[in-house]
């Protein structure tokens, strides 16, 4: 009996604290999460990336058709970047301008401002100093090396950065494949990491082409940096036209296996002949109707 009554206790006291968190977390305030992200892609396209979040307690979901203004350094119609709504999954996009070109190239570092028209304290920013990735690739003896360099402007000139994070890898339909033995490598003094290539008679097509790929992900110094070069350094793979030549279910409607279009044929035929000869049935049984009944009226 006592065993009992400390069992219902124990569930009672779940019960109680299942209902104060579910409480809890109907009071809790929903927060609005902003952010912004830079991206530099081949040295050559710059872009910002703003993303809208509605955050309440762990969970978070995208706020879709948000509208921002975004800026470059300071709010104002000649520091103006564009004015975006965000889509379904909470992000919108923009592409730097060309009149801001100049003032872009100007200086070292540069703050994004995103704003959402109609509420002054909605501001974000994001601090970014310029930067660039190059990439280059080296064979001998038999070994392909693959060598990264990051480097920031600072002070009107471009300097190694070191301790940057830098993913390098192969594009691949599914993602990036990692080229070397690492998941990331952090570059030097110099600002550069080298590698060995490890993935030897990778398929690159009818010219045995291959991308190879360098990323910082979401430095906090520099953004998202991406820049790709195309290598020989892959397996030529050439269609075999007689393959798809065959009569097999993969190949084209003109070879069909014989098999199955003497069943779709038979289908066909069968319902078809069903069909007319029902149609055929009914039409002697009218005509034999109309004889039947010529013949009693000659007799009457």
């Amino acid at each position: 009996m006592k065993n009992n009554k400390h069992i219902l206790l124990l569930m009672s006291i779940l019960i109680l604290l299942c209902f104060q968190r579910s409480v809890a977390q109907k009071n809790e305030t929903a927060k609005e999460v902003v952010q912004l992200k830079y991206y530099n892609d081949s040295n050559t396209i710059q872009y910002v990336v703003i993303e809208s979040l509605l955050k309440k307690g762990k969970k978070t979901e995208p706020q879709p058709g948000k509208v921002y203004e975004l800026y470059l350094d300071s709010i104002g119609k000649s520091h103006f970047i564009a004015k975006v709504v965000t889509d379904g999954a909470g992000k919108a996009k923009s592409f730097f301008p060309p009149a801001l070109s100049s003032e872009w190239k100007a200086a070292a570092k540069h703050t994004l401002i995103a704003t959402e028209p109609g509420k002054e304290d909605a501001v974000t920013e994001l601090e970014v100093t310029k930067a660039k990735l190059n990439i280059d690739t080296t064979s001998a003896e038999g070994t392909r090396k693959i060598i990264v360099q990051v480097e920031k402007y600072e002070n009107d000139e471009w300097l190694p950065a070191p301790d940057v994070e830098l993913k390098v890898g192969i594009q691949r339909l599914g993602g990036v494949l990692n080229a070397g033995e690492e998941e990331t490598y952090t570059t030097d003094s110099t600002g550069t990491v080298t590698l060995d290539l490890n993935k030897d008679s990778l398929p690159g097509g009818e010219n045995g082409n291959i991308v190879l790929v360098a990323i910082a992900d979401n430095n906090d110094q520099f953004g998202n940096l991406l820049v790709t070069k195309t290598v020989p350094w892959g397996k030529t793979v050439r269609p075999d036209d007689h393959f798809f030549n065959q009569r097999t279910l993969w190949a084209t409607k003109f070879h069909t296996p014989l098999w199955l279009l003497f069943m779709a044929y038979s289908i066909i035929i069968g319902v078809w002949g069903t069909i007319v000869y029902l149609i055929l049935q009914i039409v002697r049984i009218k005509k034999l109707g109309t004889t039947t009944d010529l013949q009693l009226t000659n007799k009457s």
